[in-house]
């Protein structure tokens, strides 16, 4: 990282001859470069943070995380090539000095950066989604590395989004890296805590079920509803969340893939399960299934590590006391979730 910095700063040394000599431009010049000046100056910062132990190592593993979620996702539909085929995935320099440049700023919950948001601007396809998968893991696991109690436990990472594909469309990269986060977790659960690591869909009902449903209700947009009608037919029917494959093997979901629970009739889980024997997610070691939650009642009660939402569901805040669940406002848990006052 030493050359990153160094580099940078050869650059920054560049612009600066560079400066137009007439007003404003060399106002607006100036200006520029003393932000990148700042950010410089973040980088370092952020590479200093390492020599905090459990900085380093949440790095670490955040960094474990992404590269083996980029690695199994490059072998979805392609069973010549598993993951362990690929070279291991390595970061381009935006991407390091977006994570280290933010490093400070999400290690210490007091510190200046907190009141900065930062940019991330490159072209479609550049690795934006690595980067800030890249942040989100490191905050993640830092977390529980600081308290592996079930303390630790709870949302920590909100990924709010405008567009309702494009959140879609994250979704199945997110739910990989969240996978990857999961089964290091299972390897150490003394380090990385009791709870696992879940990600949610929180967005409105024609992406995913916001009520779980009852038999007789007639509410055809009900997670019972959908799971049922995709069951049933498979072929037509859409997949009751917006995935059509195994985030973690690329393994098309079948009518066997959904699970409603604890029953049929009034369900209070929807469940998701690879079918494939290889699946590191198959329910033969994975009892619970995918990390994944899209419905809003099971959401608010496992109050996952991630989420992903659309602007719509914030509206739900002031109204929907289970809400405040999301933020802490709870008292009590047991081994389905945690309950605040309007669960009494």
């Amino acid at each position: 990282v030493g050359p990153l910095l160094h580099a940078y700063a050869e650059w920054l040394t560049e612009q600066v001859k560079k400066l137009p000599v007439e007003q404003p431009r060399r106002e607006v010049g100036e200006g520029l470069l003393a932000n990148v000046k700042r950010v410089h100056a973040r980088i370092a910062a952020g590479l200093a943070a390492l020599d905090d132990p459990k900085v380093c190592e949440a790095f670490r593993i955040a960094n474990r995380a992404v590269a083996t979620a980029m690695r199994q996702r490059l072998s979805h539909d392609r069973p010549d090539a598993p993951p362990s085929s690929h070279a291991p995935p390595k970061w381009r320099p935006f991407q390091l000095a977006f994570l280290l440049m933010n490093l400070v700023g999400t290690a210490e919950p007091t510190h200046a950066d907190r009141k900065i948001v930062d940019l991330l601007f490159f072209p479609t396809g550049g690795g934006k989604t690595e980067a800030y998968l890249g942040l989100a893991a490191f905050a993640m696991v830092l977390r529980r590395l600081r308290d592996p109690s079930v303390q630790s436990a709870g949302l920590s990472v909100l990924m709010r989004y405008t567009l309702r594909l494009l959140t879609l469309d994250q979704l199945g990269r997110a739910a990989t890296m969240v996978c990857a986060l999961e089964l290091l977790r299972q390897q150490d659960i003394q380090k990385l805590g009791p709870w696992p690591f879940e990600i949610g869909l929180w967005v409105g009902q024609t992406g995913t079920p916001n009520h779980m449903g009852r038999k007789g209700d007639n509410n055809a947009y009900s997670a019972r509803a959908r799971t049922i009608a995709f069951c049933n037919d498979s072929g037509r029917k859409p997949s009751p969340i917006p995935l059509e494959t195994c985030p973690w093997c690329g393994w098309k979901f079948d009518k066997d893939s959904f699970k409603l629970l604890p029953n049929g009739d009034e369900p209070t889980d929807l469940r998701v399960m690879c079918k494939h024997r290889e699946c590191a997610f198959h329910v033969r070691r994975q009892p619970r299934g995918i990390p994944i939650l899209s419905v809003d009642a099971p959401i608010y009660r496992r109050l996952p590590a991630f989420i992903v939402a659309t602007v719509d569901k914030f509206a739900n805040l002031p109204w929907v006391g289970e809400t405040a669940g999301l933020f802490g406002r709870v008292d009590r848990h047991d081994a389905e979730g945690f309950y605040g006052p309007m669960k009494p």
